[in-house]
């Protein structure tokens, strides 16, 4: 697949949840992390490391707790309330790829701290690697579920102390195909000088 301009990815890139079992070739696992590393981080510290999960078996550990934790989730009546208030569709999908697509991903990318305050920096970095692995072609989704099982997760990737888990990004080929996006228009979400005042 021809790679595509920068705009391009943006107007595009949405959240994937159905994916191909294809492989993913690892020079373009590495060009998606070549291009996570690239973003800018407080006083240049880059606290991000990656783990890159191919291996089927440990996949399917993963998957399982994930498959858990949305069930423990769905199962959570706090949650069963918020879900009632987001588009169905959307819900139908996540419940989906939890349940289901999940186990189809080939590439789980886990991305970690080294720095409790790190966030900020790491989640530049992932945002440049979504942006990439759609440029690329290939689908991404943003998740944290995983964190309800951060124990397990921490033991299966050896994990040092000191360091977290952040965020979880599948990575593979979209089965189905790529925004548009549906997004507000920056008029109702962009003020000029003070909120509420419509921008011209």
């Amino acid at each position: 697949m021809a790679e595509i301009g920068l705009f391009e990815a943006i107007h595009s890139q949405r959240a994937i949840r159905r994916y191909k079992p294809d492989p993913v070739p690892d020079d373009l696992v590495r060009r998606v992390l070549d291009a996570a590393i690239r973003a800018p981080s407080a006083i240049n510290v880059q606290p991000w490391r990656f783990i890159v999960v191919k291996d089927s078996a440990a996949r399917r550990r993963i998957a399982d707790f994930y498959h858990t934790a949305w069930k423990a989730g769905q199962d959570n009546p706090q949650t069963q309330a918020i879900l009632k208030t987001r588009d169905q569709s959307i819900v139908s999908h996540a419940t989906q790829f939890a349940t289901q697509g999940i186990y189809q991903v080939p590439v789980f990318i886990f991305v970690c701290a080294t720095q409790s305050d790190a966030a900020d920096s790491v989640l530049q970095a992932v945002q440049n690697l979504m942006l990439a692995a759609r440029g690329l072609g290939l689908g991404t989704v943003f998740t944290t579920l995983l964190r309800r099982h951060d124990a397990e997760i921490r033991k299966l990737l050896s994990v040092p102390e000191g360091s977290e888990v952040v965020c979880m990004i599948p990575l593979g080929y979209p089965e189905t195909g790529f925004g548009p996006t549906r997004r507000r228009p920056v008029e109702e979400v962009a003020f000029a000088e003070r909120w509420g005042t419509p921008l011209r």
